[in-house]
């Protein structure tokens, strides 16, 4: 248990240095959970995507929410059963989720204030399907709050960061699930940092980067995507700040998207917050974008 606890601070300590350990020890909220009070009132209607074990609206809180998830209440319970959460957040599941568009899952459009969606985006296979699919369900003045992590600061330090051709060629092929090739390069070159290899970690954290998995566990991961027997979850997009909101930016130009980003922070402990409505803000200077997403890369 001793070593467990240890394990756990140094993991914060990690994420967000001596801060974090003083926020956790004071009680105070964390960056995500301040993002979601400012823009997902309790009142709701909402919706919250994939909360699994760590709901940001929770029902017991008193938010008036539905959520969306992969698994039943109790498959999720047994899922993590054995794994360092508390099983006891898991609420119950009014939608499970098989990949089809979520309007036929919810069986409604246009009927939420707000949808939380946090470590979510970067799972979907057809990114700009799912930000369409949101957009469907929000109400004309409805908010899409995401919680992204920052590719800098977490075991996705060593990907590629997503372009903008890469979200339309998967929503030209439709894609629902992860490529092979997409689902080697997760797993070839996925990284821990410092003692205990924790998987995200804050801006001057130290400690060494070292693989997560084996080049046998990528090889074996790549055949078994080559197969339909086994959906491979991995993440299919990798972000900043910058340049997620380039892609935003670019889905609207092209008229494939109404949503823009009003409000999105730097974001701390290898993840960033994005609130995205309907808007016909003037777009910024490409350029510029591109400079700012060179210069966070370095």
């Amino acid at each position: 248990m001793m070593r467990n606890s240890s394990r756990r601070l140094y993991a914060l300590w990690m994420r967000e240095g001596i801060g974090g350990i003083v926020r956790r020890g004071l009680r105070r909220p964390s960056l995500r959970q301040r993002f979601v009070a400012l823009y997902a009132p309790k009142q709701g209607p909402g919706l919250e995507i994939g909360p699994s074990h760590s709901p940001l609206a929770p029902k017991a809180e008193g938010f008036q929410v539905e959520i969306l998830d992969h698994a039943s209440a109790q498959d999720l319970r047994t899922k993590y059963r054995n794994a360092e959460v508390n099983i006891d957040r898991i609420e119950e599941v009014d939608f499970v989720w098989r990949g089809e568009p979520l309007p036929e899952t919810i069986g409604r459009r246009g009927c939420y204030d707000w949808i939380i969606a946090s470590h979510v985006i970067e799972h979907t296979p057809d990114l700009v399907g799912f930000l369409v699919d949101c957009q469907t369900l929000l109400r004309e003045s409805g908010r899409l709050i995401l919680v992204i992590p920052d590719k800098r600061y977490c075991f996705d330090h060593f990907q590629n960061l997503t372009s903008t051709g890469d979200v339309l060629d998967a929503h030209q092929l439709c894609r629902t699930r992860p490529s092979p090739g997409r689902v080697f390069d997760h797993f070839a070159n996925a990284v821990g940092k410092g003692r205990h290899h924790v998987i995200s970690w804050h801006k001057h954290a130290p400690g060494a980067m070292r693989l997560v998995h084996s080049m046998e566990s990528a090889r074996d991961a790549w055949r078994c995507a080559q197969t339909d027997h086994e959906y491979v979850d991995v993440h299919n997009w990798h972000f900043t700040p910058e340049s997620f909101r380039l892609i935003i930016d670019d889905l609207r130009d092209l008229g494939l998207l109404k949503l823009g980003i009003t409000d999105g922070s730097t974001g701390t402990a290898g993840e960033f917050c994005a609130c995205l409505q309907r808007c016909s803000d003037p777009h910024g200077d490409r350029i510029a974008s591109l400079v700012a997403i060179e210069k966070a890369q370095r």
